[in-house]
């Protein structure tokens, strides 16, 4: 009579490990209920993920080729939004050409549209009330390239965990996004900022639609790293900004300047030139394929450079206009704009660049008398490569966004990279909560010229000093190079 009941326990326990095995990743939600919100637009429907919801491609503006954005058209019914929105066009990528850079990045081109403004949203909980603090994220790429869906470690879904609701955005890039072409009349004058005039654009989008997905539309934080880390300087100092955030990281992207107007339109007006335009056909440029555009801004920066103008690394980037970009980002009058958000910046252990950059951009913010600011360095070495990599541009993202996984061809996946990840994206979500850094064990001490106080994020965390040896060393060192 045991031998039956036998049997049958036996196979209870073969069936419940055939169903074990099988259900070992996230739960995975998607149907036309579930994760469905409204915006001032129309509705919009996402997925839900590891209970996470998520909504991608939402269009948060709309706009002509260099005219100032305007609202998106709304729509009628349920928008699916299961996916990214297209990147804004972009010279070709030649990363793809190294091997070791490829495997790296692992970058998602994507598709590419002028029709680009869109986001994407990650969150806890929709549609329940609470105000949970946002964070929007500035991706990459100079002002030329990149995009929110480039790499795989912008996926926002681990800081969502940790009760925030991230945010990231495309917008407009490169001769799209800031060709100057104001020389040719009142028509164009938004076209050297048509790329910022999109992120504050994104910006007013949050602050009124984003209650509904569970985010405190007057909580909200901004942080961008490399050209994103310039973008968030940008909205720093950009009057129609003011008020849509009020709190800031800049990382790896101390820069403190945008191309004056005097260069800025002599870019446009030897581009126009180029495609065989002037004052009198000017408006056939809005049919210029982007391709032939693009090349002819190369040819005009080209010839500028030839003659003696700094035209910049780029050729074209943000302007400073005179109405959205009023002053350059580090002049006295930018305190009354946002003097009063506190600010994280910092920079990592192996980059050539951003060590005076960041110390220069504190200074500059202390001096005005405001919000406190925090200084980093991020020194985590990568065992990738032979240790080759070192702490290279760009390889705070993972941990600032708890990705390891995700960015684990460049990070590597020790157990010391996930405790720093852990710890690290804790710091930046307790930031953007309240404006100051300091969790567990860890406090971060604000920045002042005299002492300058610095945490360095580490496998051994910790706070240091001007005059410290690990300073002192990290100035003298070889910086990280694409020679291996």
């Amino acid at each position: 009579m045991k031998r039956p009941m036998i049997l049958l326990a036996a196979a209870a326990l073969m069936a419940a490990g055939c169903c074990d095995k099988y259900d070992k990743g996230p739960t995975m939600v998607v149907n036309s209920t579930d994760a469905v919100v409204q915006t001032a637009y129309g509705k919009v429907s996402g997925y839900i993920e590891d209970g996470i919801y998520t909504f991608k491609g939402i269009p948060y503006a709309k706009a002509e080729r260099f005219m100032a954005p305007e609202a998106p058209d709304a729509w009628e019914g349920v928008r699916s939004c299961l996916y990214y929105g297209p990147q804004s066009p972009q010279d070709v990528r030649t990363g793809w050409a190294s091997d070791k850079q490829a495997f790296m990045f692992h970058w998602d081109d994507g598709t590419q549209s002028e029709d680009c403004q869109s986001l994407n949203i990650w969150t806890k909980g929709i549609n329940d009330g609470k105000k949970r603090p946002v964070m929007v994220w500035l991706h990459g790429g100079g002002y030329s390239m990149g995009a929110s869906s480039e790499l795989p470690f912008y996926d926002g879904a681990n800081l969502a965990k940790k009760d925030v609701v991230l945010v990231n955005i495309n917008h407009r890039l490169n001769v799209v996004g800031y060709l100057d072409l104001s020389a040719f009349g009142e028509k164009y004058k938004y076209s050297g900022v048509a790329g910022v005039m999109d992120m504050i654009m994104a910006l007013k989008w949050v602050k009124q639609n984003i209650a509904n997905f569970g985010g405190d539309p007057d909580n909200v934080m901004i942080f961008g790293q490399s050209g994103g880390g310039g973008k968030v300087n940008i909205l720093l100092a950009a009057p129609s900004a003011k008020g849509l955030f009020n709190k800031a990281a800049v990382q790896s992207g101390a820069i403190m300047t945008v191309t004056e107007p005097e260069v800025s339109r002599q870019v446009g007006i030897e581009t126009a030139k180029a495609l065989g335009l002037d004052e009198k056909n000017i408006d056939e440029i809005q049919k210029v394929p982007y391709a032939d555009l693009l090349a002819a801004s190369k040819v005009a920066s080209a010839a500028l450079r030839a003659s003696g103008q700094n035209v910049g690394m780029m050729g074209v980037s943000p302007v400073r206009d005179g109405e959205v970009l009023p002053y350059q980002l580090g002049a006295p009058e930018v305190a009354q704009i946002s003097g009063d958000v506190p600010v994280i910046i910092g920079h990592n252990y192996s980059e050539a660049t951003s060590r005076a950059g960041v110390t220069a951009e504190a200074d500059v913010r202390y001096n005005w008398g405001g919000a406190p600011e925090y200084i980093y360095i991020f020194a985590k070495n990568s065992p990738i490569m032979d240790g080759a990599l070192k702490s290279m541009h760009n390889m705070e993202i993972s941990f600032v966004f708890d990705n390891i996984y995700l960015g684990r061809h460049m990070t590597g996946t020790e157990k010391e990279a996930y405790k720093l990840a852990d710890l690290m994206s804790d710091v930046w979500v307790s930031f953007a909560k309240d404006g100051v850094p300091n969790v567990k064990k860890l406090t971060w001490e604000p920045y002042n010229p005299e002492t300058k106080p610095t945490m360095v994020f580490d496998v051994q965390t910790k706070m240091v000093h001007e005059g410290d040896a690990l300073l002192k060393e990290m100035a003298e060192q070889e910086p990280f190079r694409w020679t291996f």
